[in-house]
């Protein structure tokens, strides 16, 4: 039966993340035990095959031995996954075994600037492993460059953003005719922001919410 196995988190140099994972991928993936043949010194990457070797060896003789396991990958079987959250900048995350894990797998990596102490839980990390929605942070009135398709480099303004498709429904500034355009949210990058436009209730306008009735949140404090 398998060990259960807990995530830790690495803090590392910012824009590194990605050059950090792969080392410490290489270590855990890259190498692999080392075995020795008794009779001659010969090395090779399994028991097996020095098994194998030592039935034909030239220089066994009448002698009599086993393999010899020289170094074993200490990681080997023990790291399940290397984590890189796109949207959180300067961390890395591996799902190990133990907290020695972490240290050996971080040892003499460049760019890493220490660990965080203690077990991170799945839900304090899956909003960063995620991607969120194309169209978020995108609303009607913003001005949109289309950065792909037939209409590469046209700055368009947004008129409606259909949060189901994740598509944008756009006019195009430069255009003579404001004929609706849809393009999906991620071949639009924001070059400026609208006007926020407020929205009032009816029969609230001017009011300010009550203390009572404001969202209590971890953010909010």
């Amino acid at each position: 039966m398998q060990s259960k196995t807990s995530i830790y988190a690495i803090r590392t140099t910012i824009s590194q993340e990605r050059s950090v994972a792969d080392l410490i991928t290489t270590a855990v993936t890259g190498e692999t035990d080392l075995w020795e043949c008794p009779y001659c010194g010969e090395q090779f990457s399994s028991e097996k095959s020095t098994t194998k070797h030592m039935e034909s060896c030239s220089k066994a003789g009448k002698k009599k031995g086993e393999p010899r396991l020289v170094s074993k990958n200490q990681l080997l079987g023990r790291v399940m996954a290397i984590l890189v959250p796109e949207t959180l900048r300067g961390y890395v995350f591996l799902e190990t075994m133990e907290f020695r894990d972490v240290e050996i797998a971080i040892s003499g990596v460049p760019h890493v600037r220490g660990r965080v102490g203690g077990k991170v839980s799945l839900d304090e990390i899956d909003k960063f492993l995620a991607p969120p929605p194309a169209a978020e942070g995108i609303s009607i009135g913003d001005v949109v460059e289309i950065i792909s398709g037939p209409f590469k480099g046209e700055r368009a303004k947004v008129s409606r953003v259909d949060t189901s498709k994740e598509e944008l429904i756009l006019e195009l500034l430069e255009s003579p005719h404001t004929i609706p355009l849809r393009v999906h949210a991620d071949f639009a990058k924001i070059v400026e922001k609208g006007k926020a436009v407020e929205e009032v209730v009816p029969g609230e306008k001017g009011e300010a919410p009550r203390p009572e009735e404001e969202e209590d949140s971890f953010w909010s404090h």
